[in-house]
This record gives structure tokens, C-alpha cells and sequence, in this order.
């Protein structure tokens, strides 16, 4: 029996029938009351003896109106039938074809629509059930007293679902553990919202929405859903576009309407245009601070030079056939806009701006040239984009550029694209060239200042006006803000209400002119009096002998005495045009998981004895450990596993204290660079190589005071990347350092034969220091890895120059 022919169109509900007719009705009747106030609005003013100006000022709006209803109602009703009937309304408008058409590699995804069809009316009904019962109460909240009564009087989301124009997943530039898929969203609705307040109702239909939304899957994990996290946000600005209605009908007026949009598009952008994302988690442990506000790819340097050949948007005696221009430059939801220069077709701007970019593919710069008209909307002078990856790719572009939409112009721009380095040594040749460069213009920045605002404690509560107890005033909790500064650069944090112990988790960012002599000023304020209850001042110039040139640790606050404590880490990152493996941050885990249980001593090995995820440090604990005396050298054979409970303290006791029977063996090793110590242990169930660092013995002195900065490196070739990277603390002034840590490497059981490790033992330096930096290699060959169990060896550090490969098994050493 043969499947039924599919339908071309749906036979309209009764409800939606008898809806029907009642609109049209309503429409009969608001059209002729609309007439007859136009007669009364003439009777009235020829009555009175108005100015007839009146009557053509409101003839002027009329008809504007009138022209700009028709042309969006035009616009929404070709989008709606297009989202009803794609095939019959594209063969129609060649013109509007969608990105699978255009780019070869944008693929359709009817099967995602006719999905998402299916469900339209269950998503409705959420929807519904979501802004009345979640929404709905917490905007109440936020409302002054007076318009509490604030309701959803009308929720229709309307039977044109969003439509995916086009999907194209990203495989190459990408990690193993993330899949990157860009979809082209068309939202063409019939949609009806309208609110309530005090019996006067107000809404929005027909919204419009186009633009290009990317799905980060992130991380990928080897057990149920599979996916750790889902990103969302926008690459661009989307096109918004709706219509008002009843008493918000007014604001659709000249000027009025423009600005109701721009706040619109704002406030968008402020959720999830980049940077700003949407998180999801899709398993516990996630952590949603690292996959909202992940470091930056780079800073792109834009330079708006000049424009020739403009349109002459100005006809008149004294403009004499000339505009005044500006520029306006786009990059996701940061906008910089140039000065005007009057009456020309060839401005000359020479403005600087810099934009910080977290996705280079797939991004695009926007550049808008305007008329400048004070009073009335600015002309468009035409507009061009460049793709941001070209850019990244190339590391500088200089071209004109043509205007697009417009008879004729060019825009001259300078681009470009400058990568993140931890290294102090780069920000001296930085610091340089910009001063060389650009002299006093602090507009060009060399490095980029991450600030992540944790949380505060002990915060100082704020005296109640009526509240005493025993004689004495009372204190309430503070609803903290925080306020960073960096020169004339401010961003705020949100309100935490009623907490003197308040957990911010948010991300911000500042372009640094110079670290030596900038600081970041921070207040905390309560926002019920808007006071200030705590204050520290933090010298930029402290992070660049930090290691990594991070500071992750408690600062304390101050104001008339102490003030509670505020937890943030602080990283500085030095632009430079250069790229170096090297610079890049290593990939810390988002997902923290518990170590396995141990079913018994020897099974599972030191690798998991309390371990710690790899890369992860206590909370609230600075990166630097406090400088410790050169220890001296411990036995060879003894192991020290991470010490975490007083079983393993007990079980580590008993090691130390059995009769050693191994052989006797140069603690300085066979190059005289010292040794390491180090397990390795391969976890078949989570497909992971689980190495601990133990710690190393008679390192080579390199610093003036005869003592060195020591920390590992580590990469697991044949990557090189900084997915590969793994980093353990840095130990200050010690020969002999213990770190006792443990990474983790994501690797299958036929991959592990073909992979090595190299192993890096580093001495950190200071911005002006002429010490060596390396103190010793050691690569490991895993071909012959024994996947059974656990394997704790010392090495003997080679010279840098020495690349033979060591055969990692177990030995009686």
C-alpha cells in the first residue's frame, strides 16, 4: 500500500478560521475609524483657524507612514510565503536565494525544517508556558510597585516556524574534542505578543529575524550525550525587524521607530552576539564560566585611512555637491565610529580602533559609510565587509575597498591581526614599536588585560535605619557591584542582592596601552546606597614576573579599614603580530572529573592517587607558590606519588621506610643536568595517558643567586599545539622542586605506539633576565608503553640540542 501523497498546504483550523474573520472585521472597522478622525482632525483645524502648516506636517507623517507600513508589509508577506512554499516563492525572486544555493559548501537541511515543523506547536506551547510562569514573575519583580500589575495578555508565537536556510559544519582548524557548525536562521513569524499594564495593552507581531548562528559542541566525551556543552551566540549582528502594536504603535514614527530598533538590536547583542554566548550543559562537572567566556583568538588592529569617489548625498548652494562622511566599523556586537569631515567625496580620517576577535572563521569586519545629516536619519554612502579569517590568515591587509549598494566610492583599511604571547620578553619589543609607531596615542594597545571576578567575602554590611538590638545599630547584607577601571576604561558587574559573601562568575576584558605604569582599580559598591564598601588598586606591572604572567588569588579590599576579600585571576596577554606555539595557553579541562576508586595498591598505580585534574589548582590559591629553600637531594629510589588522604600518606610512609634494593645511580644523571621523576599509566576504560610529575633532583643553577625557577613542559607529539601543551606550576628558587601533579591525554589504544612525549624542564625569567632558559629535555618514545599497569621511572635530563628518544618501560632504576 502506497504512502499517501504529501499535502502542499494545511487546511486551516475552525479556531483559526473564526480568528480570521474576526480580523478582518476589526480591520473593516479600525479603517473607518481612521477616516472619520481624519475628517474630525480638518473640521477641527478650519474650525479653530489653525495654520493649514499643521495640516501638511500631519499629511507629511501620514503618508510616510502609509508608504513605510506597505513596504513592510510587503517584506513580511513575501518572507511568510516563503517560509510556507521555499521552491515556488525562489523560482519567483531569483534574488533572494538562500546561502546553500550561493556557497557550495552550505549544505540544505529540509529534514531539520520539516523537524522542526513537527514540533512548532509543542514549542509554542513552552513557550507559552515559559514566559507566564518563569518570565513573566521576574519582570514583575524588577517593576516599581506602581506597575506590578504587569501581565502577558497575549502569547502567539503564530504557525511559521523558523526556517534553517543553510548548515555548515566546520572540520578543518578545529580540535578532536569540539564540532563547529554554523546555521543560517530565517525567522519569518505571523507572531502575536502583547503585555498589560494597568488595562493599557502593548505588544510586537511579525517579527523578523535573519542572521547567522554558530553551535559550538564542546567538549566531545566518550560516554552518554556524548556532548559536554553547547555554545550558542550570533557572528553578527542579526537583521531584527517587526511590527508594533496598539498603544506601541505610536512609537512607529520617524526617528521613534529607528531608536525602538536600535535598542532592540542592543539588547540582543548584549546576550549572544559574540562575545557574549548562551552556555548550555549537558553533563555535571561542566564548567559553564570557561565554556561562556573562553580566551580570545586575537585582537584585529583596524585602521580607517580614507574614502574617495563618495556619492554626493548633500545638493544644495552651500554644500556645493559634497556629503559629510563618516565611517562606522562592525565586528559581532562592538561598534567604532569615525569623526565627520564636512563637505567633501575624499575624507581623510586616520582613525585607529581595535577589535577583539574570539572566533576569526566565520566573523566578518563591517564597514557602513554615512552621510552626516543632523536632524534627520544620515544617508547611507555605501559599505563593504572582509572576512576576518583572511585576515589571520594573511596577518596584514591593506586594500581599498568598493562600496557596495551605491553607484560609486572606495574606503581605504588597514587590518591587522595580532596574536596572544605569555611571554614578558615580546611586550619590551612591543611597548617599543607602539611608542616608535604611534608615539603618545594611546588608542593602539600592546596587550590585552582577562580579568575573571569570582567572588568576594566578608563584605561590610551597611547600618539599618531602624534596626537595633542591645543599644547597638544593626547591619544588612550588601548587594554588591563591582567596578573595574583601567585609565578611562570601566566595565560594571551585576548585582548580587542581599550577600555579603556574593559569586559574580563573569568575565571582562581591557585593552592596555603600557602594563608598567597602568593599574586596575577596583570598588565594590552596594547598590542600595551606592557606596562604596571596599576598593584595591592592583599594578599591572605585578603580573609580568607572575608565572604565566597570571595572578589568581585573593586581593583585599579596603576602605577605612579591611573590607572583606575579592577573588580574581588576572592573565595578561602581550599582541603581537608573531605567532609561537609556545604562547599559546594550554587547554584546560572543562569537565572536572572525580578519580576513579583504587581497588587495590599497585592495580591503578601513583597516577591516580589523588590526582588532581589535570591543570586544575585549589580555588582561591594563587598561581605562585611562596618561594622555598633549596631542599637537598632526595633518595633515587624514592617515590613520591600526590599526596591527597592519610591513606595514601600512610601507604607513601611505608614505601619510604622499606629496605631499597636498587642499584646506585648518579643523582645528577648522565648529562649532569639533573633527573626527573615521573609515572605513567594508560586508563583503557577512558582511553587517557594519566602522567604524573613527581619532581626533580640537582637541577642546574641558572639564576645570579645560584638558583633557578624550574617548571615542565610537556607536548604529545606528533601535535604540537596548544591542545597538546600541558604546563605544571613554577617552583621559585629551587634545585630540587616537587610539583606532584597530574595531566591527562586523550589518546586511543592504536594511537598510543605512534605517539612520543616530549618533556621540557624550563627555568622561568624576568622581563630584563639574561638566564638561560632551558635545563634539560627528556623524549619518550610509546611504542613499547605498558597499557597493564603503572610505570614510575626517573630520567636523566638531556641538553636541548640532544633529540634521541628514550624507550619508555620499566626498568629496575
Amino acid at each position: 500500500m502506497s504512502a499517501p501523497a504529501e499535502q502542499t498546504e494545511k487546511p486551516a483550523s475552525p479556531k483559526r478560521k473564526t480568528a480570521l474573520d474576526d480580523t478582518l472585521l476589526l480591520n473593516v472597522v479600525t479603517e473607518y475609524f481612521k477616516l472619520a478622525g481624519l475628517a474630525l482632525v480638518v473640521w477641527f483645524v478650519g474650525y479653530f483657524a489653525f495654520s493649514p502648516s499643521w495640516l501638511l506636517l500631519g499629511l507629511v507623517v501620514y503618508v510616510w507612514k502609509e508608504k513605510h507600513t506597505r513596504e513592510k508589509k510587503l517584506k513580511i508577506e513575501i518572507n511568510q510565503r516563503t517560509a510556507r512554499d521555499e521552491k515556488n516563492e525562489i523560482l519567483a525572486r531569483v534574488e533572494d536565494l538562500p546561502s546553500w544555493v550561493c556557497f557550495p559548501d552550505v549544505e540544505r537541511a529540509e529534514w531539520l525544517n520539516k523537524m522542526i515543523d513537527q514540533l512548532w506547536p509543542y514549542i509554542g506551547d513552552y513557550v507559552d508556558k515559559l514566559l507566564r510562569e518563569s518570565i513573566e514573575p521576574k519582570i514583575r519583580e524588577s517593576l516599581p510597585a506602581s506597575l506590578s500589575s504587569f501581565k502577558f495578555s497575549k502569547i502567539d508565537i503564530g504557525d511559521i516556524p523558523p526556517r534553517i536556510g543553510g548548515v555548515k559544519v566546520y572540520t578543518q582548524n578545529v580540535r578532536r574534542d569540539e564540532i563547529y557548525m554554523d546555521l543560517e536562521i530565517v525567522y519569518s513569524s505571523d507572531s502575536n505578543v502583547a503585555v498589560q499594564v494597568k488595562g493599557i495593552n502593548a505588544g510586537i507581531k511579525d517579527l523578523q529575524l535573519h542572521g547567522i548562528m554558530r553551535v559550538v559542541f564542546k567538549p566531545l566525551i566518550s560516554k552518554m550525550p556524548l556532548l559536554g556543552g553547547i555554545s550558542v551566540f550570533f557572528l553578527n549582528n542579526p537583521t531584527v525587524d517587526f511590527n508594533l502594536t496598539s498603544l506601541a504603535n505610536a512609537f512607529d514614527l520617524p526617528g521613534l521607530n529607528d531608536m525602538l530598533h536600535t535598542i532592540v538590536i542592543e539588547q540582543i547583542a548584549n546576550i549572544m552576539v559574540l562575545p557574549n554566548r548562551i552556555p548550555i550543559s549537558m553533563v555535571e562537572g561542566l564548567n559553564l564560566n570557561k565554556l561562556r567566556y573562553p580566551q580570545p583568538q586575537g585582537v584585529l588592529r583596524i585602521h580607517i585611512l580614507e574614502a574617495k569617489e563618495l556619492v554626493r548625498a548633500d545638493i544644495g548652494m552651500m554644500k556645493k555637491g559634497k556629503s559629510d562622511p563618516y565611517a562606522i566599523a562592525v565586528v559581532g556586537a562592538q561598534t567604532f565610529k569615525t569623526k565627520a569631515i564636512n563637505n567633501t567625496i575624499c575624507p581623510k580620517w586616520n582613525m585607529t580602533y581595535e577589535a577583539i576577535v574570539d572566533v576569526a572563521q566565520g566573523q566578518c569586519l563591517q564597514v557602513d559609510v554615512l552621510d552626516d545629516d543632523p536632524g534627520s536619519k544620515d544617508d547611507p554612502l555605501g559599505n563593504a565587509s572582509v572576512d576576518i579569517s583572511h585576515v589571520f590568515e594573511r596577518g596584514m591587509v591593506d586594500e581599498w575597498l568598493q562600496l557596495e549598494n551605491v553607484k560609486t566610492g572606495f574606503v581605504h583599511v588597514r587590518l591587522q591581526w595580532l596574536f596572544l604571547a605569555n611571554d614578558p620578553l615580546e611586550l619590551d619589543r612591543m611597548v617599543q614599536q607602539v611608542q616608535e609607531e604611534n608615539k603618545d596615542d594611546e588608542s593602539v594597545s600592546s596587550c590585552i588585560l582577562l580579568v575573571n571576578l569570582d567572588s568576594a567575602r566578608d563584605l561590610p554590611g551597611s547600618p539599618k535605619r531602624d534596626g537595633y538590638w542591645r543599644g547597638k545599630k544593626t547591619l544588612s547584607e550588601p548587594s554588591p557591584q563591582v567596578n573595574l577601571y583601567v585609565g578611562q576604561s570601566k566595565h560594571k558587574s551585576g548585582i548580587r542582592a542581599n550577600t555579603n559573601e556574593p559569586r559574580w562568575e563573569e568575565n571582562f576584558r581591557f585593552l592596555i596601552h603600557n602594563p608598567n605604569y597602568q593599574n586596575l582599580d577596583v570598588e565594590v559598591r552596594d547598590s542600595k546606597n551606592d557606596k562604596v564598601i571596599g576598593a584595591a588598586t592592583i599594578k599591572l606591572k605585578e603580573l609580568l614576573s607572575a608565572s604565566d604572567m597570571v595572578l589568581d588569588q585573593k586581593f583585599d579590599l579596603k576602605q577605612n579599614g579591611p573590607a572583606g576579600v575579592l577573588n580574581m585571576r588576572l592573565a595578561l596577554r602581550v599582541l603581537t603580530p608573531n605567532s609561537n606555539p609556545d604562547w599559546l595557553d594550554e587547554c584546560e579541562p572543562l569537565i572536572t572529573e572525580p578519580p576513579p576508586k583504587k581497588e587495590g595498591e599497585g592495580k591503578e598505580g601513583a597516577g591516580d592517587a589523588g590526582g588532581a585534574p589535570a591543570g586544575k589548582k585549589p580555588e582561591g590559591t594563587s598561581v605562585d607558590k611562596p618561594s622555598q629553600p633549596s631542599q637537598p637531594a632526595p633518595a633515587v629510589d624514592e617515590v613520591i606519588p600526590p599526596a591527597s588522604s592519610s591513606v595514601d600518606a600512610e601507604s607513601n610512609l611505608r614505601q619510604r621506610k622499606a629496605p631499597a634494593q636498587q642499584k646506585v645511580v648518579d643523582t645528577k644523571g648522565e648529562f649532569g643536568n639533573g633527573r626527573i621523576q615521573m609515572t605513567f599509566r594508560y586508563s583503557a576504560q577512558r582511553q587517557t595517558l594519566i602522567i604524573v610529575v613527581h619532581k626533580c633532583v640537582n637541577l642546574l643553577p641558572l639564576d645570579s643567586n645560584h638558583l633557578s625557577d624550574p617548571y615542565v613542559r610537556m607536548y604529545l607529539l606528533p601535535e604540537k599545539s596548544s591542545s597538546s601543551r600541558r604546563k605544571t606550576q613554577v617552583i621559585k628558587d629551587n634545585l630540587n622542586p616537587v610539583f606532584d601533579e597530574t595531566f591527562e591525554y586523550p589518546v586511543g589504544p592504536s594511537e598510543l605506539p605512534s605517539r612520543s612525549l616530549e618533556i621540557c624542564v624550563k627555568n622561568e625569567v624576568g622581563v630584563f633576565s639574561s638566564s638561560k632558559k632551558i635545563m634539560g629535555v627528556v623524549n619518550l618514545d610509546l611504542k613499547n608503553l605498558d597499557t597493564s599497569k603503572a610505570i614510575t621511572e626517573w630520567f636523566d635530563l638531556r641538553p636541548e640540542d640532544n633529540t634521541e628518544k628514550i624507550s619508555l618501560v620499566e626498568s629496575d632504576v
